[in-house]
């Protein structure tokens, strides 16, 4: 299993000191997040040779190896002109992959919830382009079911990448978006989930998890309201109302050894203590397998 951090919280940073905080909080893997010198969200490449240079330097002098990219691109989307520019970057971060000799793209459906059959043929159309050109430099996509993308739900989002018959495209549990992976909702209309029935449910279509804390949506509101929001956090391991007994008994036992990436957002003002806290609490319920 490799254990690695997201670097959302580290963008503002130069590169190298991003993979030396990465590596002083106790990780030896990174998720390379949207950066607006490398790779925007909903952008173009902006990295250069030198930008490329620079990473792979820095990953050898700090010995922390780039084990995903993230991307964020509207390939789901149904306005035609976006989607296919959208297609566009994406055959740009595969050729980002490459260069940084990374063999995983982490990236989300899109798409809207209310128009779930226009998001799911625009998706086929850009997987159509986009697919054969991961499949041929063997590039992994994991995909997540995000919060007000087209597809919402975990056992859905599972069955859409089963369809497609590929041993490229891959399953990514976000635990953060616990409460819109089922499409189930309780007495109150907040859609919920379990994480123990969807994890299992994906078995091996799973090989990434996103892991962060977030609340439930009634504990939170919005001022003034916004219908259709799905509102939800990235926060630390402990801070929210996910079910961690839950989460890492369930992942122990479908024997899960893919990546577990911290994708914790919220705490910028503290990084480093929030990198170790979260690498702790990883180490402690998943490699000692040691309960809290």
């Amino acid at each position: 299993m490799k254990i690695a951090t997201d670097t959302w919280m580290l963008r503002p940073q130069p590169i190298d000191t991003v993979f030396s905080t990465v590596r002083e909080a106790g990780f030896e893997y990174l998720e390379l997040s949207p950066r607006p010198d490398v790779m925007p969200s909903y952008g173009g490449r902006r990295a250069s040779k030198a930008k490329i240079a620079e990473i792979a330097e820095a990953s050898k002098t700090h010995g922390v190896e780039v084990a995903s990219i993230f991307i964020e691109q509207a390939w789901g989307s149904s306005e035609e002109d976006i989607r296919r520019a959208a297609v566009g970057y994406w055959k740009q971060t595969v050729q980002l992959a490459v260069d940084l000799g990374c063999d995983r793209i982490n990236s989300e459906f899109t798409g809207r919830p209310t128009a779930p059959q226009a998001g799911e043929a625009a998706m086929r159309r850009s997987l159509e382009e986009v697919l054969p050109l991961a499949e041929s430099e063997g590039i992994t996509l994991a995909l997540e079911p995000h919060p007000g993308d087209w597809v919402e739900s975990g056992i859905e989002a599972v069955d859409f990448i089963r369809g497609l018959q590929s041993d490229y495209v891959t399953y990514l549990h976000c635990v953060p978006h616990t409460y819109y992976l089922t499409g189930v909702e309780d007495e109150r209309g907040h859609l919920k989930g379990v994480n123990r029935d969807i994890i299992t449910y994906a078995g091996d279509t799973m090989d990434h998890v996103h892991l962060a804390d977030t609340l439930l949506p009634g504990r939170t509101f919005l001022n003034p309201g916004s219908p259709g929001v799905r509102n939800h956090q990235h926060l630390d391991i402990g801070h929210g109302d996910i079910d961690w007994d839950e989460v890492f008994s369930a992942l122990r036992e479908v024997g899960f050894d893919g990546v577990v990436s911290v994708a914790v957002f919220r705490h910028e003002s503290r990084v480093m203590e929030s990198l170790t806290h979260n690498r702790r609490i990883i180490r402690e319920r998943l490699e000692g397998g040691v309960d809290q």
